[in-house]
């Protein structure tokens, strides 16, 4: 493994975080693929599933930018610990609910949406509390470390759903209410308190437009908020449909539907793309060591043009997971290297509320994207859809290179600024 990937967790408030951040993950990433292989299983519909995924990730467009006031306005680890608490609560009313026989995907996504919208209050303060862990030169590591243990629940998560879902639904999701209670323990342990640097503000209006003035005024949030929301709407969407992807494979190859089996397939799919998630961002921190952060982004986009509309072609598990293995690596990679620029970039004072829309936005496009993509799979297609959306990420790379403002702030240097006419000519 390479040690620039890992040093920050020689910091042992920066281990115990990333740990019990870690098993929150594989907790998230069991019930992640539990319910989204039952609805697809059930419904047949991958607009049906996509709306699953997209109850758990929406929710950051409406809630993270409140949360990023408080955590500028309030203790952080207070709040993230009140939140925290209240998905452990959902969490577990979902888990009875399940055991008595609920299993409408309308319903289930209202519960998800839930559980989800107090995620997105709490999260920003999570994330600010980040950068008093590590020093500035590492954060970019760490932001890689962060992206490493959410897929490695993403390798973990749906093996273990797939060990839970034969013995009862309900276990999996319990699974991740156990997995909340941890991360809460762990956090409760840091006997710090993590204080905002300006603890006042006037009305909610106004505290929402001055974060997003702050993003717009520093060009390196600007460019990576861009891209990230271009991403999610033009392909990671990819990756919320994987179960319907795994239930069109499980009758390609075997024509019976059961839940069971479809969980099975979309394990093995989701944890390859986990790991190669996992290698791509360990690698980061190492390879922007040799490139361009500007350099990286445009290359891992790049394979993307291709493999998007490849993993929907290809005929087997085998192929499918292959592929899938390398866009999770290219995915991984692209939103270390953003996070990292945009934990770079914004200021102490405003850094919850720019995180917040950061993560809000994010969060947001992703939904959009998901009900899109299902949408375009349904009627188009999956084929169809994924050949779309490869072109539509080719018209995405080449509009980066077109703009050299991008590249500048993406890397944090000036701006180029174009030379007069008349020197031009010289």
């Amino acid at each position: 493994m390479p040690i620039a990937g890992l040093q920050p967790l020689r910091h042992r408030s920066f281990a115990l975080f990333w740990g019990a951040g870690a098993t929150s993950d594989i907790g998230t990433w069991v019930q992640l693929a539990a319910i989204g292989s039952l609805v697809a299983s059930t419904s047949g519909s991958a607009l049906s599933t996509a709306m699953v995924a997209a109850a758990t990730f929406a929710p950051q467009g409406m809630c993270s930018p409140i949360g990023g006031l408080l955590a500028d306005r309030y203790e952080r680890r207070r709040t993230f610990l009140i939140t925290l608490g209240v998905q452990t609560v959902v969490t577990t009313v979902m888990a009875v609910a399940i055991a008595r026989g609920l299993h409408n995907a309308a319903a289930l996504s209202g519960l998800v949406l839930l559980q989800s919208s107090a995620g997105a209050l709490g999260g920003p303060s999570l994330q600010a509390i980040l950068p008093e862990l590590v020093p500035r030169t590492e954060l970019t590591a760490a932001v890689a470390l962060g992206v490493t243990g959410w897929n490695a629940g993403r390798v973990l998560g749906p093996l273990l759903a797939a060990l839970l879902v034969p013995i009862g639904t309900q276990w999996a999701i319990g699974a991740n209410a156990v997995s909340f209670a941890v991360l809460w323990c762990a956090i409760a342990m840091m006997r710090r308190h993590f204080l905002p640097a300006n603890r006042g503000w006037t009305s909610l209006r106004s505290e929402l437009a001055a974060g997003a003035r702050a993003l717009v005024r520093s060009p390196g949030c600007t460019a990576a908020l861009t891209t990230i929301v271009a991403m999610h709407l033009l392909f990671v969407p990819f990756m919320g449909l994987i179960p319907s992807t795994a239930r069109a494979l499980v009758v390609r190859h075997h024509g019976a539907i059961t839940e069971a089996s479809v969980t099975s397939v979309a394990a093995r799919l989701l944890s390859a793309q986990g790991i190669g998630a996992i290698i791509g961002s360990l690698l980061v921190a190492s390879v922007l060591m040799r490139l361009r952060r500007s350099t990286v982004i445009t290359l891992a986009l790049t394979a993307a043009v291709a493999l998007v509309p490849i993993h929907a072609l290809t005929p087997t598990v085998l192929t499918t997971a292959i592929t899938i293995f390398v866009l999770g690596s290219c995915v991984a990679m692209t939103q270390s290297t953003l996070g990292g620029v945009v934990q770079r970039d914004a200021p102490s004072e405003q850094r919850g509320r720019i995180l917040s829309w950061y993560q809000g936005l994010n969060g947001l496009s992703y939904g959009i994207g998901l009900a899109v993509m299902g949408a375009a799979a349904d009627h188009f297609g999956r084929r169809t859809a994924f050949v779309g959306s490869g072109i539509a990420v080719a018209v995405l790379v080449i509009a980066t290179q077109r703009v050299g403002a991008w590249s500048a702030a993406i890397d944090g240097e000036p701006a180029p600024v174009p030379l007069p006419a008349a020197h031009s000519a010289a």
